[in-house]
Protein backbone atom coordinates (compact mmCIF):
# COMPACT_ATOMS: atom_id res chain seq x y z
CA UNK A 1 0.00 0.00 0.00
CA UNK A 2 1.22 3.42 -0.85
CA UNK A 3 1.19 5.90 1.91
CA UNK A 4 1.78 8.71 0.08
CA UNK A 5 -0.82 10.77 -1.52
CA UNK A 6 -0.15 14.01 -3.60
CA UNK A 7 -2.87 16.95 -2.70
CA UNK A 8 -4.44 18.38 -5.78
CA UNK A 9 -1.95 21.21 -5.92
CA UNK A 10 0.99 19.14 -6.25
CA UNK A 11 -0.19 15.77 -8.19
CA UNK A 12 1.35 17.66 -11.29
CA UNK A 13 4.83 17.53 -9.70
CA UNK A 14 4.85 14.11 -8.44
CA UNK A 15 3.26 13.18 -11.99
CA UNK A 16 5.85 14.43 -13.50
CA UNK A 17 8.23 12.97 -11.55
CA UNK A 18 6.60 9.32 -12.26
CA UNK A 19 7.45 10.43 -15.88
CA UNK A 20 10.97 11.13 -15.10
CA UNK A 21 10.69 14.94 -16.29
CA UNK A 22 11.02 17.63 -13.59
CA UNK A 23 7.94 19.73 -13.69
CA UNK A 24 7.36 23.25 -12.28
CA UNK A 25 5.20 26.18 -11.65
CA UNK A 26 5.85 29.06 -14.40
CA UNK A 27 3.74 32.51 -14.17
CA UNK A 28 1.81 33.35 -17.16
CA UNK A 29 2.09 37.17 -16.25
CA UNK A 30 5.00 37.82 -14.74
CA UNK A 31 7.03 34.98 -16.71
CA UNK A 32 8.88 33.90 -13.17
CA UNK A 33 9.36 30.33 -11.81
CA UNK A 34 8.15 29.24 -8.22
CA UNK A 35 8.47 26.40 -6.41
CA UNK A 36 6.72 24.81 -4.44
CA UNK A 37 3.21 25.41 -5.81
CA UNK A 38 1.27 27.91 -4.42
CA UNK A 39 -2.84 29.57 -5.25
CA UNK A 40 -0.86 32.29 -6.11
CA UNK A 41 2.68 33.78 -7.79
CA UNK A 42 4.69 34.20 -5.27
CA UNK A 43 6.56 37.24 -7.79
CA UNK A 44 2.95 39.43 -8.52
CA UNK A 45 0.25 36.83 -6.92
CA UNK A 46 -1.17 35.98 -10.00
CA UNK A 47 -3.40 33.36 -10.18
CA UNK A 48 -2.46 32.48 -13.46
CA UNK A 49 0.25 30.28 -13.57
CA UNK A 50 0.66 26.81 -15.16
CA UNK A 51 3.31 23.66 -14.85
CA UNK A 52 5.63 23.54 -16.90
CA UNK A 53 9.14 21.48 -18.07
CA UNK A 54 12.06 21.98 -16.42
CA UNK A 55 15.31 20.99 -17.55
CA UNK A 56 16.26 20.27 -14.38
CA UNK A 57 19.77 21.85 -14.56
CA UNK A 58 21.49 23.89 -11.91
CA UNK A 59 24.21 24.45 -9.53
CA UNK A 60 24.74 23.39 -5.97
CA UNK A 61 23.92 25.72 -3.44
CA UNK A 62 24.65 24.01 -0.07
CA UNK A 63 24.68 20.54 1.41
CA UNK A 64 25.27 18.27 4.22
CA UNK A 65 26.88 15.09 4.03
CA UNK A 66 24.51 12.94 6.91
CA UNK A 67 25.82 10.07 9.00
CA UNK A 68 23.12 9.46 11.09
CA UNK A 69 19.93 8.05 9.73
CA UNK A 70 17.34 10.23 10.07
CA UNK A 71 14.55 6.98 10.51
CA UNK A 72 15.87 3.23 11.25
CA UNK A 73 16.24 1.43 7.88
CA UNK A 74 17.51 4.56 6.16
CA UNK A 75 20.62 4.14 4.11
CA UNK A 76 23.96 6.69 5.50
CA UNK A 77 25.82 8.49 4.35
CA UNK A 78 24.36 10.33 1.98
CA UNK A 79 24.10 14.45 0.81
CA UNK A 80 21.31 16.43 1.32
CA UNK A 81 21.95 19.02 -1.02
CA UNK A 82 19.85 22.83 -1.55
CA UNK A 83 19.66 22.75 -5.36
CA UNK A 84 19.76 26.29 -7.31
CA UNK A 85 18.05 25.41 -10.59
CA UNK A 86 18.64 27.51 -13.37
CA UNK A 87 14.77 28.64 -13.52
CA UNK A 88 15.83 30.54 -10.26
CA UNK A 89 14.37 28.36 -7.64
CA UNK A 90 15.47 26.41 -5.25
CA UNK A 91 14.84 22.71 -3.58
CA UNK A 92 15.98 20.36 -1.12
CA UNK A 93 17.04 17.30 -2.26
CA UNK A 94 19.75 14.54 -2.31
CA UNK A 95 23.24 14.93 -4.26
CA UNK A 96 23.93 11.60 -5.69
CA UNK A 97 26.71 9.69 -8.01
CA UNK A 98 29.13 11.43 -7.02
CA UNK A 99 32.64 11.17 -4.60
CA UNK A 100 32.05 13.05 -1.49
CA UNK A 101 35.62 14.41 -1.85
CA UNK A 102 33.99 15.70 -5.33
CA UNK A 103 31.40 17.96 -3.86
CA UNK A 104 32.38 21.63 -4.40
CA UNK A 105 29.88 24.55 -3.84
CA UNK A 106 28.44 25.94 -7.22
CA UNK A 107 29.26 22.35 -9.36
CA UNK A 108 26.70 21.89 -11.88
CA UNK A 109 24.06 19.56 -11.45
CA UNK A 110 21.33 17.77 -13.07
CA UNK A 111 18.10 16.18 -12.03
CA UNK A 112 18.11 12.15 -12.21
CA UNK A 113 14.61 10.13 -10.95
CA UNK A 114 14.35 7.52 -8.37
CA UNK A 115 11.65 5.13 -8.60
CA UNK A 116 11.07 4.23 -5.01
CA UNK A 117 9.37 1.13 -3.77
CA UNK A 118 6.53 2.89 -2.54
CA UNK A 119 5.68 3.86 -5.77
CA UNK A 120 7.02 7.29 -5.34
CA UNK A 121 9.31 9.19 -7.79
CA UNK A 122 11.85 11.30 -6.38
CA UNK A 123 14.10 13.62 -8.20
CA UNK A 124 17.94 13.47 -7.50
CA UNK A 125 20.34 15.50 -8.31
CA UNK A 126 24.50 14.59 -9.98
CA UNK A 127 27.01 16.36 -11.34
CA UNK A 128 26.43 17.33 -14.30
CA UNK A 129 26.98 20.18 -17.55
Amino acid sequence: MNAFTASDMTRPFWDGCREHQLRLPRCNDCGRWFFAPEIACIHCFSQNWQWLDSPGRGSLYSYSVVHRAPVPGHAVPFVFAVIELDEGVSLFSNLVQCDFDAIAIGMRVEVVFEDGPDGRTLPRFKPGR
